[in-house]
């Protein structure tokens, strides 16, 4: 539903477009792209410390994902995967005195299909680690290795176990059997729908109620974020989460934790108000009384991050440059606004005005235009052409999207052509041409048959 409705979009801008204009392509600030870094990190972990059974234990639970493009790869003859990595991971608990508690590891076989997928940056392999120790304070230090090599080292900070430690984000429903916890290094992701965090809480204490304060909204979003509402609270009494299996293998997919029943336990879960996480930091106060007429509370501070932002909407200017397409040269001037942060309050105002779905501060089809930019920068560049967006190609993968068929003929004469065709709505074939030692070129737009 989303990709026709963001299709409709932005056709009906290409409507206003003369079609002259879509064989002119503008190669200004093609040079800024390339010294943009990425804003990922290449291993991501939630140590979380759950009550167990035993008065005197407690159980670690450490879940992560390691960043396909952090892994040293090599070819494979496995059925699996044409190439294939080795990462290991070593968690090592410390008690107060430094004295090394506990040290358990996690080993397994990481599969890529292809050589572009051993790069990407957007694929992870997800892992998870439980173990019981005695009951006490601890500081967990973490470290990826590949082949011996240490590509990250992170020292936690010092967990034990208390009535409410911090809670696990998820965007899935926890309600259910099962859920997935988002693994963020303690902090939510931009772009979900719902969000909820939850607490695995003994059952001595029974009354809660909780309440989320924006502290700092970034400022491009600050003018389109509502005001905070009040949260949604459930306490499910004899209920406890944990992983199905304490040494998780190698997936592609986040892991879930299983709801289920656990005499003494409670589980709650709070639900964030729909459509006000904008990228920023907030806090989470947890409300709890003991007693009539006295109440207690704690604080969690966290943060939202749009982790998956394409690398063409890093740099402001940049990402000006890549939506001259969508504009007349009147509407492109007015995006221009000197700063970094006045051009991206411009950029992210103008796709406002234009979201088919305003009431939600994630703004899928301005998402979805920069996303096309980031794969047109490198599927499109050529000897001639270092940068693929400010190619006729790229401006229209941009507009209308990737085709799904997309004909190549044999070169002829020296001549290659390119024929793309767009189904309904679009109904469009596109066709380009490349003459040898030049650039492809857009000669003809048909109406597809």
């Amino acid at each position: 539903m989303f990709d026709l409705m963001l299709k409709y979009f932005l056709c009906i801008i290409m409507m206003l477009l003369p079609i002259s204009v879509i064989s002119q392509v503008q190669k200004n600030g093609s040079s800024l792209y390339p010294t943009l870094e990425s804003q990922r990190e290449p291993l991501y972990t939630e140590i979380r410390t759950l009550h167990h059974s035993s008065e005197d234990s407690m159980t670690i639970l450490a879940i992560f994902r390691i960043q396909y493009d952090a892994l040293l790869f090599e070819k494979s003859t496995s059925f699996r995967g044409a190439y294939v990595a080795f990462p290991s991971l070593e968690i090592e608990s410390k008690d107060s005195n430094g004295i090394i508690k506990s040290r358990i590891q996690w080993k397994d076989s990481v599969f890529a299909s292809n050589y572009e997928q051993t790069n990407s940056e957007s694929l992870y392999a997800y892992g998870l680690r439980a173990i019981t120790v005695v009951k006490t304070q601890y500081v967990v230090m973490i470290a990826l290795m590949d082949k011996g090599q240490i590509i990250k080292k992170v020292r936690m900070p010092k967990i034990a176990l208390q009535e409410y430690a911090n809670p696990l984000f998820t965007s899935e429903n926890p309600f259910s059997d099962a859920f997935s916890p988002d693994i963020f290094n303690g902090n939510i992701p931009f772009s979900s729908k719902k969000q909820y965090a939850v607490f695995q809480l003994s059952s001595k204490v029974k009354n809660y109620s909780a309440s989320l304060i924006r502290l700092r909204a970034n400022e491009e979003y600050a003018k389109h974020v509502k005001p905070v509402s009040a949260t949604r609270t459930e306490l499910r009494s004899n209920i406890t989460i944990m992983p199905e299996f304490i040494e998780e293998s190698a997936t592609s997919r986040p892991i879930p934790l299983i709801v289920k029943e656990s005499p003494g336990m409670n589980l709650l879960i709070v639900q964030f108000p729909d459509n006000v996480i904008a990228p920023g930091r907030y806090s989470l106060i947890l409300y709890h009384s003991e007693k009539k007429g006295r109440q207690d509370s704690i604080r969690f501070d966290f943060a939202c991050l749009w982790e998956d932002m394409p690398k063409t909407l890093i740099s402001a200017e940049y990402a000006r440059q890549t939506m001259k397409y969508l504009l007349n040269d009147a509407d492109f001037d007015k995006l221009s606004g000197g700063t970094d942060l006045e051009i991206r309050k411009n950029i992210i105002d103008w796709w406002k005005k234009n979201d088919p779905t305003p009431s939600t501060i994630y703004d899928e089809p301005m998402a979805e235009y920069f996303r096309r930019a980031d794969r047109a920068f490198t599927e499109f560049q050529t000897i001639n052409e270092s940068d693929g967006i400010m190619t006729q190609r790229g401006k229209i993968a941009l507009l209308y999207g990737f085709p799904k068929e997309r004909d190549i003929e044999i070169p002829s004469q020296g001549i290659k052509k390119e024929l793309w065709t767009y189904p309904p709505p679009i109904n469009k074939r596109f066709v380009f041409q490349q003459e040898s030692g030049k650039n492809f070129a857009l000669i003809s737009i048909e109406d597809a048959k």
